[in-house]
């Protein structure tokens, strides 16, 4: 049963801001990798900015209100968009933020604690990705050096927000591919359109004579594949499976790149401990 929003946020007593609520698993994989990409790629993102002058902007569509507390604890952790504005910041920042959600309340938390950070220009846009993906192109340079987490909330992750983002040349893509929700609710995602938002044409490769694993790992090469022949993606060998303590796989991170520099970035950060296994 989904949890209400009244499960899923509450009211930070630090800043009387909105913050999450979130499971004790997962993140902790995700934004290590977020933050030590961001630093193996900022020797390029300087001289990017002072030999050639240019921009150099990170997105994230799914921001939510930028801190999160864990669940039965008093653990408290920022949201990517501030995990990534904190760790730029301290070594080669980027010039633009892009932030969106489809709740108002969090979007102004997030973007509230990214100025209290000290960033400055930052672009919040409300709605959803595979609207707000349009605006966020649209103040990027198209020669700029961008860099995007796309970790959406639940296993709704229309792909033509990596397209629309991938319009961009120089956008490399951190992919959050949710495989413990596409194992649980394949089948209803297969009617109500949610998997033809996620892989369109899935039904190519895709039977219901098939076992749940084989058409999970079928949908995911499909999906990979159009990342590729579609995009011009080059998709890094390294997918990172996270698995909760029990061993199964919550989600696989993706990085999807035009460049060779940041494939070779993404290899050498992917495999960060022993439990986090790859694909």
């Amino acid at each position: 049963m989904a949890k209400s929003k009244k499960d899923q946020y509450e009211t930070d007593p630090d800043d009387g801001l909105t913050r999450g609520v979130v499971g004790a698993w997962g993140a902790e994989d995700k934004h290590e990798r977020l933050q030590k990409y961001i630093f193996a790629s900022h020797a390029t993102r300087r001289r990017f900015w002072r030999e050639f002058g240019k921009d150099t902007g990170f997105v994230d569509l799914y921001c939510g209100p930028g801190r999160a507390k864990i669940r039965g604890t008093d653990v408290i952790v920022d949201g990517s968009a501030v995990v990534a504005a904190k760790k730029s910041e301290a070594c080669t920042p980027f010039q633009r933020y892009v932030i969106g959600d489809i709740a108002k309340d969090l979007l102004d938390a997030c973007e509230a604690r990214l100025r209290a950070i000290g960033v400055g220009d930052v672009y919040p846009f409300l709605g959803p990705a595979e609207e707000t993906a349009e605006r966020a192109i649209s103040v990027l340079h198209k020669t700029s050096l961008n860099l995007a987490f796309i970790d959406p909330f639940n296993a709704n992750l229309p792909f033509s927000v990596i397209e629309t983002l991938g319009r961009l040349n120089k956008m490399d893509q951190i992919i959050h591919f949710s495989v413990m929700d596409y194992r649980r609710n394949l089948p209803v995602m297969m009617e109500d359109g949610r998997l033809s938002s996620l892989a369109p044409g899935w039904q190519k490769v895709v039977s219901r004579s098939m076992g749940i694993n084989e058409q999970r790992h079928a949908i995911f090469t499909y999906w990979r594949g159009l990342l590729e022949s579609k995009l011009n993606y080059k998709v890094s060998d390294k997918i990172v499976r996270v698995r909760s303590p029990n061993g199964a796989e919550i989600y696989w991170l993706v990085f999807a790149s035009r460049h060779d520099l940041g494939g070779k970035l993404w290899s050498e950060i992917a495999n960060l401990g022993p439990q986090r296994g790859l694909l």
